[in-house]
């Protein structure tokens, strides 16, 4: 007996790609395809903070709506999906954007591609859900840490502070800001190119922030 593929089956929802929440390769969880422990999770280290703080954003988000044939619960907006910061979006057309024959060109998905799945009748195909349910998200969270120079305690309470340490200090944490710029940029332009809204979320320190 022919069933319809779960892609057309499945309540839809906009598609949220998450990055920057990996965890050390120790308290990784399993990938989706893995298969599954029934051992409990292991416990983050708790003299990291931001371990922590990204494993507790984790399980909330993966808490969020999942793609399912049937699910009263509506409240939930997006499809979450966790990927790695250098995640790529599939080509918008067959060739290169500096080829002189992109403006010609098609989606390998469009009907006038004659390898794509949709040629010669026109209809709808599973992949093509699959490309806006998975591949390719209506927003982009990117969660980045600022850099922050350990601190060095002084041996005595009366020593004054080290003026080359703290010409280093500064001169470091430039360097490692305009670093960080330079990523949400390159991000920004990819995400702008394809009409995806780009969220940069910084993690920081109390201690940066000046709270005890």
């Amino acid at each position: 007996m022919n069933s319809y593929p779960a892609e057309l089956l499945v309540q839809l929802a906009p598609v949220m790609f998450v990055a920057g929440l990996d965890l050390p390769p120790a308290l990784s969880a399993p990938t989706p395809n893995a298969p599954q422990s029934k051992s409990p999770p292991p416990t983050p280290a708790k003299h990291d903070p931001f371990t922590s703080l990204i494993a507790r954003l984790r399980d909330v988000l993966q808490s969020q709506r999942k793609v399912t044939i049937w699910a009263p619960e509506r409240t939930k907006t997006f499809q979450m999906i966790l990927v790695g910061r250098d995640v790529r979006f599939p080509p918008r057309k067959l060739v290169a954007p500096e080829d002189p024959a992109y403006a010609a060109a098609h989606s390998p998905l469009s009907p006038l591609t004659p390898s794509s799945p949709l040629y010669p009748d026109g209809l709808i195909a599973p992949i093509w859900i699959r490309k806006h349910t998975a591949l390719l998200p209506s927003v982009f969270v990117l969660f980045l840490r600022l850099f922050e120079m350990p601190p060095v305690h002084p041996r005595s309470p009366l020593d004054p502070p080290d003026p080359d340490h703290e010409r280093e200090k500064a001169e470091e944490e430039r360097r490692r800001d305009a670093e960080l710029s330079a990523v949400v940029a390159a991000r920004k332009k990819m995400t702008n190119e394809r009409g995806i809204k780009l969220t940069a979320v910084l993690l920081v320190s109390r201690r940066t922030l000046g709270m005890s």
